[in-house]
């Protein structure tokens, strides 16, 4: 078990000298995860651009920063492959502004000493990238966005597995393979008040290795490792693409000029442009039309108002009530991506609640769609 339990410890090093210089995770967001319960509310916009739009082509502006973070983290770990089997006291990447920058175990990084690992693995992969499409955000509960999705799909191949158990260091006779999805979902945040920005948010899909191995394999070195090892590569692979719009944080998109300053990308239309046979030309458009000056008259715009709240009898599938005599409500009401929130006093089975008369939301008549959608949701 001690040898079994150093075998796992190899490959699972692997992953952390690859990444740990990145620093973060990565968490999925609940608005690209869909709930088979509540269906999403329907995307309410952006519009799409116009013929002669702004675009950043994929493979220029956006690919690079993807594959770019992974090569980094394979190249660091197989530079150090050597000096970690054979005990250096340090490693370091050969390009850098710094000691600090360059650090990638026995040495310090950010003020914090970074251990020489005691694992190590030669890490190859190999990349794909699928045309990017309009997506939708997920919320049940409140408004959604088109966003542009673009989808990578990873394989990583791991061989020259090496680690120690206490004092005895040994060679994994097996590679293993382990694949991985990458989604960033492209958004033009804020459009809705007439100005936005582009923005970008990566979500990680769980790492799932190749159970096509042998028989022999299993036998020796037991099937944990097909839990041990996604777990890892998950993790590190996440850690690597931290500092790119990660989970529920976007990262804003832009330029820097001359003086250093960023230059956001401003928005207010979206669209994706996608070619099977040209996947070069394939490009995330986007486009700012300028809003009105003046605030919309009155006659252009649509007042919605809560009358009034009634609490329902509520029974669970034995037709028995499941609900406490006196409940607590509160609701959430979306007119466009205007909100109100009512509180109501606590409420009996049966009872109404008459809303006051400041209880309206105004908002401007829908130019593109033709339709206002309306959200409640009663918490």
């Amino acid at each position: 078990m001690q040898v079994h339990a150093g075998r796992m410890l190899a490959i699972a090093t692997v992953f952390a000298i690859a990444a740990f210089c990145t620093g973060g995770g990565v968490t999925a967001s609940a608005q690209y995860t869909y709930d088979n319960y509540y269906a999403p509310t329907p995307p309410q916009g952006p519009p799409l651009p116009g013929a002669s739009s702004q675009f950043i082509t994929v493979d220029t502006f956006i690919t690079p920063e993807v594959y770019g973070r992974i090569d980094q983290a394979i190249s660091d770990n197989n530079r150090c492959y050597l000096p970690a089997k054979f005990g250096a006291a340090s490693c370091f990447r050969a390009e850098g502004v710094d000691d600090n920058d360059k650090c990638i175990w026995g040495c310090t990084k950010n003020g914090v000493l970074v251990p020489r690992p005691t694992s190590a693995a030669i890490i190859t992969a190999t990349k794909k990238r699928y045309s990017p499409w309009l997506f939708q955000t997920l919320y049940p509960d409140r408004p959604n966005d088109h966003v542009a999705l673009v989808s990578y799909f990873v394989i990583y191949n791991l061989s020259q597995i090496w680690g120690c158990s206490g004092p005895v260091c040994f060679d994994y006779p097996f590679s293993r393979t382990v694949s991985q999805s990458i989604d960033l979902y492209i958004s033009c945040d804020g459009w809705q008040t007439g100005t936005g920005g582009l923005a970008v948010t990566s979500v990680l899909a769980p790492a799932y290795m190749d159970p096509d191995h042998s028989v022999l394999e299993d036998t020796l070195f037991g099937i944990l490792w097909n839990n041990v090892v996604p777990h890892y590569v998950d993790s590190r692979i996440r850690s690597a693409l931290s500092t790119f719009g990660a989970g529920t944080k976007k990262k804003p998109l832009g330029t820097t000029d001359s003086n250093g300053v960023f230059q956001p990308m401003v928005c207010n239309r979206l669209g994706v442009t996608s070619f099977s046979d040209a996947p070069a030309l394939e490009s995330i458009n986007f486009d700012y039309v300028r809003p009105p000056r003046f605030p919309p008259l009155a006659l252009n715009q649509i007042t919605v108002r809560v009358i009034q709240v009634r609490r329902l009898t509520v029974h669970d599938t034995c037709c028995i009530n499941n609900t406490s005599a006196t409940e607590n409500p509160q609701l959430e009401f979306y007119a466009g991506y205007s909100k109100l929130v009512l509180t109501p006093p606590p409420m009996l089975e049966g009872q109404i609640y008459f809303a006051p008369s400041t209880a309206t939301l105004s908002v401007p008549v829908p130019s593109n769609t033709g339709q206002l959608v309306l959200i409640a949701t009663m918490w």
